[in-house]
């Protein structure tokens, strides 16, 4: 049951257009789980029920009534657009869900980490039996398999349970060095590296495993050290096109630069705008951003915070950033007593944070809202399991574990 409905909560085939019952399966998920979430919200105490509630009835209730203002979407249309943000409800759902399973917290780690390896095993026989004639240059029929003129044939995998077994495997090189571990870790990366291609992930994921796996006295440098590194790097592509390295990432960082300088220039002076954002449209609305830019290349899931201010404005993009905060405290909470899986799910967290610079961190709330619900059913409502365990085990950190 957990292998079937953890990847609906994750979202890893929300954007899988080739795989037709599964993408719209997922697409309507959230409306499917509302019962879920109802649920949880009425029965259980929830650590981050408020920040959450207030998140999306800003987002939900709000932000299309701008939209119908500021761009002219119909009321419909305005609507449609809340759709990418449902998947927060998942926080509140997937816990309803697991109370009402209630699988014990080895259940949930056996599960997450099969699907993990699953994903990298799957992911080389793509790669090998799928014929050149199935990539595409044309990313909004398929963002599976993709060709690009720079990075040549790659699949874009979901890799949120591959991601969550090399943080898993970070943590644990942490307490014990073992040669295999390490082996597995720089094979999981060969692999990103030569199939998946996701260059920002791909830093993200690294800059994390390697802060990790580091020793605990030396994980803030660790990691004060690679942002500063990723940042400066960051910084200095997008700068402009003033030097050799811009030039080596193609076009797609052409495009962010290009986005990036509409999205500020169409806040202009306006407050308000920056206040409150102006929302967005689909690309099915009467009225679409590409209209209104006279380009087909605006994208604003690629301008990162930038993208959240545009759409929710500087209120919404702090409500966001509260969202995201609050767990990474829950998942780190959870996590303090060195359990290599929990620990896991905050580096997931981590990583969601390090690669928003780039990535919007409303393309896939999902995987966030998965990551801390299954956090704080493992810290609070998961069923206590008599008698120790070798490697990792979890125990309720509160009355809650029983009922």
């Amino acid at each position: 049951m957990l292998i079937c409905i953890l990847p609906l909560f994750a979202q890893s085939f929300y954007y899988l257009l080739p795989v037709a019952p599964l993408y719209y399966l997922s697409n309507v998920w959230p409306m499917l789980m509302l019962p879920a979430a109802a649920w949880a919200l009425t029965r259980l105490q929830l650590q981050s029920r408020t920040v959450y509630v207030i998140w999306l009835a800003y987002a939900i209730g709000l932000t299309p009534l701008i939209s119908m203002m500021q761009l002219g979407a119909g009321f419909f249309d305005a609507l449609t657009t809340t759709v990418k943000v449902w998947p927060f409800t998942y926080y509140f759902s997937l816990l309803g869900v697991l109370c009402w399973l209630r699988p014990t917290a080895r259940q949930i780690e056996r599960a997450v980490l099969a699907m993990g390896v699953a994903t990298f095993v799957l992911m080389a026989i793509l790669w090998v039996v799928v014929p050149a004639s199935w990539y595409t240059v044309d990313a909004t029929n398929s963002k599976f398999f993709i060709f690009e003129f720079e990075r040549g044939n790659r699949i874009y995998m979901p890799m949120f349970f591959g991601y969550l077994l090399m943080f898993y495997l970070a943590r644990r090189l942490s307490s014990r060095m073992r040669i295999t571990t390490g082996a597995v870790i720089a094979t999981g990366f060969a692999l990103l590296l030569w199939i998946n291609k996701q260059r920002t992930s791909i830093g993200g994921a690294a800059l994390v495993v390697a802060v990790s796996a580091c020793p605990a006295r030396w994980r803030v440098l660790a990691f004060l050290g690679g942002a500063i590194a990723l940042g400066v790097a960051t910084a200095f592509t997008l700068a402009g096109p003033a030097s050799g390295v811009v030039d080596s990432f193609g076009s797609s960082l052409s495009v962010r630069q290009q986005s990036l300088i509409a999205a500020i220039e169409y806040l202009g002076d306006d407050p308000l705008r920056w206040l409150f954002g102006v929302g967005a449209t689909t690309r099915f609305s009467s009225v679409t951003l590409a209209d209104i830019f006279k380009s087909e290349q605006f994208y604003l899931a690629d301008i990162g915070w930038v993208g959240i201010v545009f759409e929710f404005g500087i209120i919404g993009a702090s409500l966001v950033a509260a969202v995201y905060a609050t767990g990474l405290v829950v998942t780190t909470r959870a996590g303090a007593g060195g359990d290599p899986f929990l620990q896991s799910l905050s580096s997931y967290v981590l990583f969601m944070i390090v690669t928003s610079a780039i990535y919007s961190v409303v393309f896939t709330p999902g995987e966030l809202a998965t990551v801390v619900a299954m956090s704080e059913y493992l810290a609070r409502y998961a069923p206590r399991v008599p008698g120790p365990r070798a490697v990792s085990g979890f125990v309720a950190l509160s009355a809650h574990g029983t009922r």
